[in-house]
């Protein structure tokens, strides 16, 4: 498994940008969803507060349109009539992409959807459906008033129902409610705690947003937690204090410890904890001052697959000043097995890492690739990191240091940018163990990723595992199988591949039953020993 996206939108902003400072994930995100062009990317980022900036704050959905975006969209030009701006509407906030749905949301026929002018926003393929172009979704939003919208909510609401997708059905009726509505409430609690069980904070946050609006009592109380851990576990330090701090307004006692846990986590990464920086104790070896940094985040995390990563992150560092080669062994094994956090707007997923949990991730592989001195390696890990991921309050600041020491000044310089100095402690324990002078024994974290991008970037166990593998799995089993054992998760799988992702779930599964492995992490790992 690697963290490096080949293709991907650099998050590196023009000298006119960085007149405001900007988070890279930030710079990343909004030029994705902007296409990437200056002048968009520019206004974009004019509207938006210093806290979304930084990424303490989450970006509005859709973004505001600007007029370098209006200009850019053909949906925004008035070459749409009045029934294809609806089925771009509700194809633009439909949360599952089955077409059967939208259909029927909408009263069209799958020959509209195939003929000009729709053909041209919408990509259909094995019953799935995706807005070609999100410059597109936000105009015809924007263009829509709230009657037309809570509308359009309604009607996906009661077409969801009729096709069995219970939690959709649910969050599209809470949209089409003016009013609160309690009897929404607790379903909408559950489903932004499956979201963020799966790995999807960002969703989970805006699904627990909304059932705060809706719940009352005890389910409140609850739907103010999960939004506050939803924007911990996504990076949103600010937005995840303002909720924490309404639970404790709430007197509800059987949600106060996991608050109460959160908040240390959140005082922690923005450092006005104790036990902030590098651990509170100079007297512990550099590592395990490192180590006690993520302790509160240990602690708060939730899903099993987070909890696997920071776990082993902690262990590592601790293990670093006496045990380095355990440390490696350590943090090689959960880089291999661990999925890369996913699309925040995806509404279904593989369960996958948060983006919080991968940021700590990260930031102690390149620490351990740079001191086995393969700097170049921790440069391309952090690169890629810094535009998905938020890497600045992590480890109080280690990423920013690692990068500096890697001679990755672009990345450190975009991390300070709209983030806080690496503590004092921190750089004094990153140098403890060898980040100023790398240590001569290679990294197994470096060779477990080498390994995974091998030959000519193959993939996971490109040494030979994939020619034995293809006398029993078919061509595009294999392409699957190798982006799954190169991290990426199902969409992306099938936004390379250029298929849905349902069928990317049906040819997995086949791999799994004929290789013989039951989840991706074995996978990745079995496909990784067999090339080793």
């Amino acid at each position: 498994m690697t963290s490096i996206r080949d293709g991907a939108t650099s998050w590196r902003s023009s000298p006119a940008l960085r007149a405001r400072p900007v988070a890279p994930q930030v710079v990343r995100r909004v030029a994705t969803l902007v296409g990437g062009e200056s002048d968009a990317l520019a206004q974009t980022l004019a509207l938006l507060t210093p806290r979304q900036l930084a990424g303490t704050e989450a970006l509005p959905d859709p973004l505001p349109v600007t007029a370098a975006v209006r200009a850019a969209t053909p949906a925004g030009s008035g070459a749409l009539d009045a029934e294809d701006r609806a089925v771009l509407l509700a194809a633009g906030v439909l949360v599952v992409d089955r077409v059967d749905v939208l259909l029927g949301a909408t009263g069209t026929d799958v020959d509209r959807l195939l003929a000009p002018p729709l053909a041209e926003h919408l990509r259909l393929a094995d019953g799935r459906f995706r807005v070609a172009d999100p410059r597109v979704r936000a105009v015809v939003h924007e263009d829509a008033d709230l009657t037309e919208r809570t509308a359009v909510h309604a009607a996906l609401a009661a077409e969801l129902e009729r096709a069995g997708e219970a939690g959709a059905a649910r969050w599209h009726a809470a949209l089409a409610t003016l009013a609160g509505d309690p009897a929404l409430a607790e379903g909408l609690v559950r489903l932004a705690e499956q979201r963020l069980a799966q790995g999807n904070a960002v969703l989970a946050h805006a699904v627990a947003r909304e059932a705060a609006s809706h719940g009352t009592g005890e389910v409140r109380a609850r739907a103010f937690l999960v939004a506050g851990r939803a924007a911990l576990l996504a990076g949103h330090l600010h937005d995840a204090a303002g909720w924490l701090d309404r639970v404790a307004s709430t007197g509800v006692a059987a949600v106060q410890e996991d608050a109460e846990l959160a908040s240390t986590a959140v005082r922690a990464l923005a450092g006005t904890g104790t036990g902030t920086g590098a651990g509170s104790d100079a007297g512990d070896p550099p590592g395990v001052r490192l180590a006690r940094a993520v302790v509160p985040v240990a602690r708060a995390v939730g899903s099993s697959a987070d909890r696997a990563a920071v776990v082993a992150v902690v262990e590592a560092l601790a293990r670093l000043d006496r045990d380095p080669r355990g440390a490696d062994q350590v943090l090689a094994r959960a880089v291999v097995t661990a999925v890369p956090a996913g699309d925040p707007a995806a509404w279904a997923q593989a369960d996958a890492l948060t983006p919080l949990a991968e940021a700590h991730l990260r930031a102690v592989q390149a620490l351990l690739l740079v001191r086995g001195g393969d700097t170049q390696q921790a440069a391309r890990v952090l690169d890629d990191a810094a535009g998905r991921l938020p890497l600045g309050h992590v480890v109080g600041g280690l990423a920013a240091e690692v990068a500096r020491c890697a001679g990755s000044d672009t990345v450190a310089a975009g991390l300070r940018a709209a983030g806080p100095e690496p503590a004092a402690a921190t750089v004094a324990a990153a140098r403890a163990v060898g980040c100023v002078r790398p240590a001569a024994a290679p990294s197994l974290v470096g060779s477990a990723v080498r390994t995974c991008r091998s030959a000519g970037g193959r993939g996971a166990g490109a040494l030979g595992v994939w020619d034995d593998w293809a006398g029993v799995l078919t061509a595009r089993e294999l392409d699957v199988a190798r982006l799954v054992a190169d991290g990426l998760a199902n969409k992306q799988v099938a936004d390379r591949l250029c298929v849905s992702v349902r069928t990317v779930e049906v040819h997995l599964g086949r791999v799994f039953r004929k290789v013989g492995v039951s989840s991706r992490g074995e996978l990745t790992v079995v496909a990784h020993r067999r090339a080793s």
